[in-house]
């Protein structure tokens, strides 16, 4: 398809996936600031559609029925895909194809793909993964101006979301990760910079990685932790079994187990899951400490 540019002047509608979660909430924000309409794509919006701020329109969207989609997607200038986290193979590439159906069939002019995690170059049999393979590798020939943007790391946000906060607050950051490997921390708000940039750029990156400041091994995390809290925090690597049961109450056993199962050694013969190319990572200015310092703790054990 030929190039199209879409101005970075004047507001533009834009449908965002995912906007009422982690993902998708601070891309909605930065939309709004900006000045843009969003139209949130929700499978109920009569449901939600009280919890939405003003400038978001929640429009009617299930990603198995790429009618919905179309339909959602018609007369916008721009669409923000997350992918929920379906480990299931009858529906986790069935949702990417709906999408590319969808985008295609509404002549979307422009569309940013938030992968979420890792990405692999071409589907490995792991449903999760495949997904987002086959929607990244098929976008440019749906959308005019494609871009595809994901993280090189864990979200910081993990290690304040409900399964980690008590633990940080007790003094302990549990993960699954040798205390020697250096994991380059992303923000989500981070992430949502780089999203809403591919949005109105005349000619966004095709493929980004966002990366935190720090690449911090256990120990240097634990230690940004323990800065910003004012009180000793230390790193304990955990099995995945460990991570999963953490994990399970929070985002449902599937997910979990999905989750908990990227973070696993390979079998044997097996190849590991790539790394990011690193001519694609773009570094973001959220540091640990800054962005521990700006959450909301639970009580530590001395309070």
């Amino acid at each position: 398809m030929t190039s199209t540019e879409i101005p970075p002047t004047g507001p533009l509608t834009v449908v965002v996936h995912g906007a009422t979660g982690t993902q998708g909430a601070p891309v909605v924000r930065r939309l709004l600031a900006a000045g843009h309409r969003v139209r949130a794509a929700v499978r109920d919006p009569r449901r939600l559609a009280a919890t939405f701020p003003t400038g978001v329109q929640p429009v009617a969207a299930d990603l198995l029925d790429p009618d919905s989609l179309r339909r959602a997607y018609t007369g916008a200038d721009a669409v923000v895909v997350h992918l929920p986290l379906v480990f299931a193979g009858e529906r986790a590439v069935p949702q990417a194809e709906a999408v590319l159906a969808a985008l295609g069939d509404a002549a979307v002019p422009r569309a940013v793909f938030n992968t979420g995690g890792p990405l692999v170059p071409a589907p490995v049999g792991v449903p999760y993964l495949d997904a987002r393979a086959v929607l990244a590798a098929r976008l440019p020939d749906v959308v005019p101006v494609a871009a595809v943007v994901g993280p090189a790391g864990g979200y910081l946000e993990n290690l304040s979301a409900p399964w980690s906060a008590p633990r940080v607050a007790a003094g302990e950051l549990a993960y699954p990760l040798p205390a020697e490997v250096p994991m380059p921390w992303v923000a989500l708000d981070d992430l949502a910079d780089g999203i809403a940039a591919s949005l109105t750029v005349p000619a966004p990156p095709a493929r980004q990685v966002i990366a935190g400041p720090q690449p911090l091994t256990g120990d240097a995390a634990a230690a940004e932790l323990s800065a910003a809290l004012g009180r000793p925090v230390r790193w304990r690597t955990i099995g995945t079994d460990e991570y999963e049961r953490m994990l399970a109450p929070h985002i449902g056993p599937e997910a979990a187990a999905g989750i908990a199962g990227f973070y696993a050694p390979p079998p044997p013969g097996a190849p590991a899951l790539p790394g990011p190319d690193p001519a694609l990572i773009t570094t973001g200015p959220t540091t640990l400490r800054a962005w521990a310092g700006r959450q909301s703790w639970p009580a530590g054990p001395e309070s």
